[in-house]
């Protein structure tokens, strides 16, 4: 039996585990479309790919040109490891593996997140922290809360409402403008 997803955990669209259990049968570059349904978790001393949490991770969804473009670019990169590895390669289904196919340990994971937004001098940002920007963003472009739910596949509307979204100054300030241009009958059509 699925039991609920623990708060906190993920980053981006994708939660992390998500992320790590990605295999290259779960894409679908000519729709565009990624299916979810796997993730990759530390379960005692072994890496284990297993199906997602619940019914409400699972998901197929639009693959952003961005996206479909950095899949490509990880696909050329991994062949280019496997090539360098020649021997020792691991063969794997996944999407990110290291230079060797093994899966990605999480915690490696996340020190290389950190090791690029400490080369690229970004802001500090947990993978996790993105995937609440990921939510704000959502919210400034004015998308409505139940798509960006679907979007983050919660499986209560409260956690992207209360838990992930941030309304930021500008977005506020805008609102209190348009509050402000109805009180004065100013308001356009």
């Amino acid at each position: 039996m699925r039991s609920r997803p623990e708060r906190g955990e993920g980053t981006q669209h994708l939660r992390r585990g998500e992320l790590l259990g990605l295999a290259w049968d779960d894409i679908d570059q000519a729709a565009g479309e990624l299916n979810v349904s796997w993730q990759l978790q530390r379960i005692g001393r072994q890496l284990v790919r297993r199906e997602t949490k619940t019914a409400e991770s699972d998901a197929s969804m639009p693959l952003p040109d961005i996206c479909r473009t950095a899949l490509a670019i990880r696909q050329a990169e991994q062949r280019a490891d496997m090539k360098a590895a020649g021997e020792v390669w691991q063969k794997s289904p996944l999407v990110f593996t290291t230079r060797f196919g093994t899966p990605i340990e999480p915690r490696n994971f996340n020190r290389a997140w950190e090791a690029r937004i400490r080369r690229y001098g970004l802001r500090q940002i947990t993978p996790h922290g993105a995937r609440r920007t990921c939510a704000s963003i959502l919210a400034d472009l004015d998308v409505h809360p139940r798509v960006a739910m679907q979007i983050l596949r919660h499986a209560d509307f409260k956690v992207t409402m209360e838990i992930y979204t941030r309304v930021s100054s500008k977005q506020t300030r805008e609102a209190l403008k348009r509050l402000g241009d109805r009180m004065n009958g100013t308001e356009s059509a």
